[in-house]
């Protein structure tokens, strides 16, 4: 049984807490051990809740990790915890900037380490259910749109909500875009709270990225022009319409209901017991960080 702490009890943090806890219940194969923040009251409440104790980083003696802090401490958080002997999965971003993110994987394969990284909209089976629908790609639109938290805010927009479609859109390409041009704005932050960005793929692809922290609802959205005709689906409800109107129902295994964080967690799971690499290991990571910086240094010159 696997021996599981999380390391930050803030909304995130509480998730991963949840998807332990309810698999430690529900398959038996890991244990919640702990829950580790900076404030006591907020570890102690988390704790509570899911039937396990508060604990300090430097007790936390446990074969693998969530690591849930603020983006801006995931590096030196994640550095400890490796070289103390735990696999890891990071949040995203898996750290600042593609540069650290690859210091990390250097420090995981010096330890022997499983790193994983938390892009859990890879599992979001919306994706693939319009891909498929769609055909062959030739322009992709992706809008992902929030009101306005105090989460997050120690990195933009970019590195937050919009990494999730750089990371879901490079992955389905074999090559890296040849044309990235991106503008963004701040409305209540210090970074960039909107971006919009045009990518441009070989074979005349074009992906367009909206991401909004700022607006009024909440809305993310996938469209996808294809060979086969137009589909789109809603990110949030599952719901996905095809060609010719004709409904994108979920497949009826159980698996595809599943929630993201879950299938994550599994994989995860899986790759610790399996000593393998997961499929959002920390490669993944420094790559989709790689098309981060591009895009952040587009906004920059103003392209």
């Amino acid at each position: 049984m696997l021996r599981f702490v999380v390391v930050g009890a803030g909304p995130m943090g509480r998730l991963h807490a949840r998807a332990v806890a309810r698999r430690a219940a529900e398959v038996g194969d890991c244990r919640l051990a702990g829950v580790i923040d900076r404030h006591a009251a907020r570890s102690e409440r988390v704790a509570r809740e899911f039937g396990t104790q508060a604990l300090a980083l430097g007790d936390a003696d446990a074969e693998a990790a969530i690591v849930a802090v603020p983006a801006t401490e995931h590096a030196q958080v994640a550095s400890r915890l490796l070289s103390s002997g735990s696999d890891l999965l990071v949040e995203k971003p898996m750290t600042g900037s593609a540069s650290g993110a690859r210091r990390l994987v250097e420090e995981a394969r010096r330890n022997e380490r499983v790193l994983a990284v938390g892009h859990v909209e890879w599992w979001n089976p919306v994706w693939s259910r319009v891909l498929e629908a769609a055909g062959a790609p030739k322009q992709i639109r992706v809008s992902r749109f929030h009101p306005p938290t105090d989460r997050g805010l120690d990195v933009d927009v970019v590195q937050d909500f919009m990494l999730h479609d750089l990371d879901c859109v490079r992955r389905r390409f074999p090559s890296a875009p040849d044309l990235v041009e991106a503008a963004g704005r701040r409305v209540v932050s210090e970074r960039i709270d909107e971006a919009r960005v045009v990518l441009g793929f070989e074979g005349g692809v074009r992906v367009e990225l909206d991401a909004s922290r700022v607006h009024a609802e909440r809305r993310r959205t996938l469209e996808v022009e294809g060979s086969l005709g137009r589909a789109s689906g809603d990110l949030v409800s599952g719901e996905g319409v095809g060609p010719e109107g004709r409904s994108l129902q979920r497949a009826p295994d159980v698996k595809a209901l599943a929630e993201p964080l879950d299938l994550q967690l599994e994989d995860f799971v899986r790759a610790c017991t399996e000593r393998r690499r997961p499929v959002n290991d920390g490669e993944e990571g420094v790559a989709t960080l790689e098309l981060v910086d591009r895009v952040r240094a587009a906004i920059g010159r103003g392209d």
